[in-house]
């Protein structure tokens, strides 16, 4: 550390010193008119600086470029792009300014006006930038994340789109490969995410114990890293056991939806299904917005209908919080409602 000193100018005493971090020197009035209180200043400021990690100087512009190139390297194209756009809009809005100079109140401003403009692309922003600021302290780049402080945006709270069985095999009907058939029906009845999906190795299925297993692998990590257990149905082991032919080493490492060995790729299974959507929209009454993920809160709706447990649908799907299961909790509503309705009769 370099040496910091004082010298007088006007009524205060002034202090210089060298900032390791932008690799300048600066200079800050001590406020003191007396000599004593100012080496009392001095000395407190030693002390405060010496107790601080010595941080990395680095350009906001220069941070987004490093960690855009991180994320580019080790996850997903789909992520990857949504950071993207969230860095375009802080680098039109920062410019060139020192990462450790960006606050929590530069931040809260920049996703306040966001979120005049879109509530959901405040959201992302929100969380892109927490985990990017989180990777910034392991870089050595900051002491603190400016985000800590910000609450998280509030979205509409939205009832999930959700189709029955009957609607699911009309789609279907609009397919041709039934490798995609079989990926559909098994997110319609696990409940599986799609990266878990077309991520699945047949090691991760007992058909002896009528289970399927959701595990963090050295390829895979499931979302939140949250292992979990869930039960094959009758249907789904048909489908399993109609798939076992194709199998050439069950105790090894085989994927179980693949493409002559290779794994499929997520955005391609989620575009076939949109396209199957699309058809089935035209000639029969089957909501158009839907998605892959719906199939995802297909099953849980229909547990929730069912009278299933919110707890146990949370389980069911790897949520860590019950609140992020409450969205299902009107149908749970719903299905004692019409149960009360049969005293009626």
């Amino acid at each position: 550390m370099r040496k910091s000193f004082l010298f007088k100018r006007g009524k205060y005493y002034q202090l210089q010193y060298f900032d390791e971090t932008e690799q300048r020197i600066k200079r800050i009035s001590t406020k003191c008119k007396m000599k004593t209180d100012a080496i009392k200043f001095l000395s407190q400021f030693n002390e405060k600086k010496l107790s601080q990690p010595e941080l990395k100087y680095i350009s906001l512009s220069q941070f987004l470029d490093e960690y855009l190139n991180y994320v580019k390297q080790n996850l997903s194209v789909k992520y990857y792009n949504d950071v993207h756009t969230t860095f375009k809009r802080m680098k039109e809005t920062f410019g060139e300014i020192p990462l450790n100079k960006l606050t929590g109140y530069n931040l809260e401003q920049f996703l306040t006006a966001t979120y005049q403009v879109s509530k959901y692309a405040c959201k992302h922003h929100f969380n892109n930038l927490r985990s990017a600021f989180n990777k910034a302290i392991q870089w050595g780049y900051l002491e603190v994340n400016p985000m800590q402080k910000i609450k998280t945006p509030k979205l509409p709270q939205n009832n999930p789109i959700f189709i029955n069985e009957i609607e699911l095999n009309q789609i279907l009907n609009y397919l041709t490969k039934k490798e995609f058939t079989d990926i559909y029906l098994l997110a319609f009845h696990t409940g599986m995410r799609l990266g878990e999906i077309v991520n699945l190795r047949w090691n991760q299925i007992q058909l002896n114990e009528r289970v399927i297993r959701v595990l963090n692998t050295d390829e895979f990590t499931t979302k939140g890293k949250k292992e979990r257990v869930i039960p094959i149905n009758s249907k789904l082991y048909s489908i399993l056991i109609n798939r076992l032919p194709k199998v050439i080493n069950l105790s090894g490492n085989d994927l179980l939806f693949h493409n002559n060995g290779i794994k499929l790729n997520g955005d391609f299974v989620s575009k076939k299904f949109k396209e199957a959507i699309r058809k089935a929209s035209i000639e029969i009454n089957i909501n158009s917005q839907l998605h892959m993920h719906d199939l995802r809160h297909s099953f849980a709706s229909n547990l929730a209908k069912k009278g299933v447990s919110l707890y146990i649908i949370k389980e069911l799907l790897g949520h860590r919080d019950i609140k992020t299961t409450q969205i299902y909790a009107h149908l749970t509503i719903d299905s004692l409602r019409e149960a009360v309705r049969v005293l009626e009769a």
